[in-house]
């Protein structure tokens, strides 16, 4: 039989089955964190196949409460003996291993929790003995002779061994890695090669690299360190060290069994937290024709007031919304939002032509001035970025958005082009793209002129052999969003319900949103296939493939 032969069998199974997506993640997930994917592999098909009377999806489903059981337990909060505290606080310093060092000032208030990796109480209930309903599940994740291991090691009463199943977390970093939104593994090795080889030299060290990682998707909100400092970067590198050998580090192999298990504790929280259902819409929400005649009579006010009202807007909007105050769009009251425009003044006349030529859902434009940099007003749409929320759509929602997206796409490529150019902004001038050498190129009246740009100084020559033929075809010049990516997408209760940030936009080469749209997924295979049935008639394979390989010869802003 070849190599993970049942595994792939059972991957197509599980495929083939009426599951919604996260419990194809959850079962994509059991099959590789497990120790040995094909002995995992082994027993989800006989599960499977050894009740001929009932359903793949059935069986599974079953599978499914059990395997819950199971990982929940990860999240139990174990009481800590006050001498296991005493020792855990002696060998970390009593400070996280997050913080750099134990802060000095004798005013700040440091936080932590004595955490367990793995809960002592694991194999306390009758389901988890050895001839319990769970066992025979957690056997064929971990293996049966992991399974001996990991029990051995919680059974131990001894001191040191607890030590080893003991670290000090923050407070909000404790509760994300007790649900699984937190996992850690040392640097030296991808998750997936984290060997016996790689335990056996942690076991012995005294000062341990180690990743933290946030999973996604459902973020676990903000974290803070013991001291409360805030945390809220996706991976970070931090330092564990023990100065005594007597005060061992954590047991690499207990942290290992929670980075298998961390997967599905946290899609398990995910599918929680979409069955409660999506968030409840405002309780005051105009329609796009009462915001126009909003705007029509605001407009009657001379501009000096306007932009008099906008400032008193703009400081009250730092107070009430003053996470939106972090980069150059600010939330504003009364459904509105204010856009710095530093990179280009494109973005307001765009609005315009999107609410004159189509039916998109777009921020509608309301006023524009002068400040320190020009500063676009314009309407709030409802909704979450489609990279935050794509995990929640269910498969007819996400065939939807491929609809939703096919026909906003093809309304843009309509809009007229009444500018002096062929390839440029929305009113004729630069245009602005995060992909181009240095972020600004053209005018250009010819896409020749467009293509050559993209192949700057820096590109191999061997890449330029490579793009030539693509590069010396004739394109067509049509209106492009040119950032669409996942977070530039708003959904609303599973729905497209705007598209933002339209600062890129305007005239180019026919190919350009369809490389563009992978150029801001490459992190997400699923939202690419969104994408790519978006385009069923016009798809531009070899414009892609070309373009990637500039994309790795192009750094930014050269």
């Amino acid at each position: 039989m070849a190599p993970l032969a049942r595994y792939h069998t059972t991957i197509r199974l599980i495929e083939s089955t009426q599951l919604t997506p996260t419990e194809h993640s959850i079962w994509r997930a059991f099959l590789d964190e497990a120790v040995d994917p094909e002995y995992a592999a082994c027993y989800i098909w006989e599960r499977v196949h050894g009740r001929p009377a009932c359903s793949a999806e059935q069986a599974l489903n079953e599978l499914k409460i059990d395997w819950k059981q199971l990982v929940t337990k990860l999240g139990r909060r174990d009481l800590v003996s006050s001498q296991a505290r005493t020792l855990v606080e002696a060998r970390d310093n009593s400070h996280c291993f997050m913080l750099d060092q134990k802060p000095s000032y004798p005013n700040v208030s440091v936080r932590f929790d004595h955490a367990w990796v793995i809960p002592p109480s694991l194999f306390d209930e009758s389901d988890m003995d050895p001839q319990g309903p769970l066992c025979p599940l957690l056997q064929a994740f971990l293996t049966p002779a992991r399974t001996s291991e990991l029990r051995t090691i919680l059974k131990t009463n001894a001191l040191e061994s607890r030590l080893k199943n003991l670290f000090l977390l923050s407070p909000s970093v404790h509760s994300a890695f007790r649900n699984g939104h937190i996992r850690i593994f040392p640097p030296t090795n991808t998750p997936d090669q984290w060997n016996d080889e790689t335990e056996a030299r942690i076991k012995t060290a005294s000062e341990v690299y180690y990743f933290v990682s946030r999973l996604s998707p459902e973020p676990c909100g903000w974290l803070s360190l013991s001291d409360g400092s805030r945390w809220d970067l996706l991976m970070q590198m931090f330092i564990m060290k023990s100065h005594d050998p007597s005060q061992p580090l954590p047991d690499p192999f207990l942290l290992r069994t929670h980075h298998r298990i961390a997967a599905s504790l946290h899609l398990f929280h995910v599918e929680e937290r979409i069955a409660e259902g999506w968030p409840s819409p405002p309780l005051f929400n105009l329609n796009i024709t009462t915001q126009k005649i909003l705007r029509s009579l605001w407009r009657i006010v001379p501009h000096l007031i306007r932009v008099k009202c906008y400032s008193v807007l703009l400081k009250l909007g730092s107070h009430l919304y003053p996470r939106s105050f972090t980069g150059l769009v600010h939330q504003l009251p009364f459904g509105l939002y204010a856009k710095e425009c530093t990179r280009s003044l494109n973005e307001g006349q765009t609005l315009k032509l999107v609410e004159r030529y189509t039916s998109i859902p777009a921020p509608l434009w309301v006023d524009d001035y002068q400040g320190t940099h020009r500063v676009v007003i314009m309407t709030a749409i409802s909704g979450q970025t489609l990279d935050a929320v794509f995990h929640r759509l269910s498969y007819s929602e996400r065939k939807q958005l491929t609809k939703d997206l096919k026909s906003a796409l093809s309304q843009l490529r309509y809009i007229p082009n009444h500018t002096p150019y062929r390839f440029g902004n929305s009113h004729g001038g630069p245009l602005f793209d995060y992909r181009f050498p240095s972020g600004i190129c053209g005018p250009f009246h010819q896409v020749a002129e467009f293509n050559s740009f993209l192949v700057h100084k820096h590109v191999l020559n061997e890449t330029r052999d490579k793009v030539a033929a693509v590069h010396a075809r004739m394109y067509r010049s049509v209106f492009t969003h040119a950032d669409l990516n996942p977070s530039n997408i708003l959904i609303d209760h599973g729905r497209l319900s705007g598209i933002v940030d339209w600062e890129c936009a305007g005239f180019y080469p026919e190919y350009w949103e369809f490389t563009k749209l992978f150029y801001g997924a490459q992190a997400s295979p699923e939202i690419q296939s969104v994408i790519r049935d978006a385009f069923t008639e016009d798809t531009y394979e070899e414009e892609l493939e070309t373009e990637r390989l500039l994309w790795y010869d192009t750094p930014f802003g050269i």
